[in-house]
């Protein structure tokens, strides 16, 4: 198999065709946050049909192009359109010459390899951006057309596999909404006038960690929960991290058993807010700030009870009403998790959800395991189509 070695810049420019405020009002329009990070999807699976109208210039792309989140960019958000439309200028379209296919080109740019590099060479430390220049000047391997489109049938294939795994983790994950409200009722309308309470009154709500250099020179290291281990009801503890930081400050953030973990900012606004309990498989953990901790009082609220409710639609507005979004990333604050409304069931009921919702969380953590595994056989692909 012949392949040449390029730069991007050879086979790819930035199309940076812009639309003023109020003209092209027939396109769609798509911010950062309507791209999933790490997929290549767009979240509602296609651009909205609703055009939205933004408030600043944004840039026009079609069919011809590939999406770079330039924002950011650790947060892998690449996406292939299928219709014209306009994105936020965090957004680059990418339009390919004739020598590269489109989706090859979009895999390299998703390439865990590709990502980092990247990442690496960002500037702003608040808000990194990609240098586009530096993007261009990346060296991809090119074979012949024919080879780049069997190479993207081959991870399309496997990226198919990700994606059942992932179905199948998510229905089994509805199983715990469907007992919830079958002991409960809906909470967005609380059918059997369970008593409402402030979580703040039924928990204690802790910030966490700010990570900086300046922590060096700390007496203490302890591993810490970054965003990244807390998903919407399960943890992932495949790569933990550690913190030096005070005595005082371990005795503050170290968590407990049942300790209830809220992300408090995400790049995708249906992320933010998700919760899961800590069940205490690493001792001395603490965790950082961008993780707020809820410990609930066991004798009025379960941990179980609280995380299937907060994970909820209705837990989610919730802790969502006061939150804010900027630059393509949502956030909430430890008040917005202290104020978010919570109904209060009898103990016995809540201790009912949990025995009834055991042999479920099994499952889940089974399904997790086999999506863990076709997302790595995934990712390996990946890896060695570009190397």
């Amino acid at each position: 198999m012949t392949r040449r070695l390029v730069t991007l810049g050879e086979v790819c420019s930035q199309d940076r065709t812009s639309v003023r405020p109020g003209h092209a009002d027939e396109l769609a329009y798509l911010g950062l946050e309507g791209i999933e990070s790490g997929t290549g999807r767009f979240l509602d699976g296609e651009l909205s049909k609703t055009p939205e109208v933004p408030q600043a210039n944004s840039f026009r792309f079609d069919e011809r192009h590939v999406l770079y989140g330039k924002l950011r960019p650790y947060l892998n958000k690449v996406a292939v359109p299928t219709a014209p439309g306009k994105c936020s200028t965090e957004i680059i379209p990418l339009l390919p010459s004739a020598q590269i296919d489109r989706r090859y080109l979009s895999y390299f740019l998703r390439a865990p390899a590709t990502v980092k590099k990247v990442a690496e060479r960002s500037s702003g430390a608040r808000m990194p951006r990609a240098d586009m220049d530096f993007v261009l000047s990346l060296p991809i391997s090119l074979p012949a057309m024919e080879e780049q489109c069997r190479i993207v049938d081959l991870l399309a294939r496997a990226e198919g596999i990700v994606r059942l795994r992932r179905e199948a983790q998510q229905k089994a994950a509805e199983l715990i909404p469907a007992i919830f409200i079958d002991i409960f009722g809906d909470p967005a309308t609380n059918p059997r006038g369970w008593p409402v309470h402030s979580l703040g009154v039924l928990a204690e709500v802790q910030g966490g960690l700010q990570v900086t250099r300046a922590r060096s020179e700390l007496p203490l290291e302890r591993p810490y929960l970054r965003v990244a281990n807390v998903h919407r009801g399960r943890l992932d503890l495949a790569e933990m991290k550690s913190i030096r930081l005070t005595e005082a400050e371990f005795r503050r953030t170290a968590l407990q058993a049942g300790d209830l973990l809220v992300v408090e900012g995400h790049g995708n606004p249906q992320e933010v807010g998700r919760v899961a309990t800590w069940d205490d498989s690493i001792p001395g953990c603490t965790h950082q700030n961008h993780l707020i901790r809820a410990r609930p009082l066991r004798d009025r609220l379960l941990p179980e009870y609280a995380c299937a409710l907060l994970n909820s639609e209705a837990g989610r507005q919730t802790l969502l009403r006061a939150g804010k979004t900027t630059s393509g990333l949502s956030t909430i604050s430890a008040q917005n998790v202290k104020d978010a409304t919570v109904m209060l069931p009898p103990l016995a009921d809540q201790l009912e959800f949990a025995s009834r919702t055991e042999a479920v969380a099994s499952l889940m953590d089974q399904q997790h395991e086999a999506l863990v595994k076709a997302r790595a056989s995934f990712d390996a692909l990946l890896s060695r189509a570009f190397h």
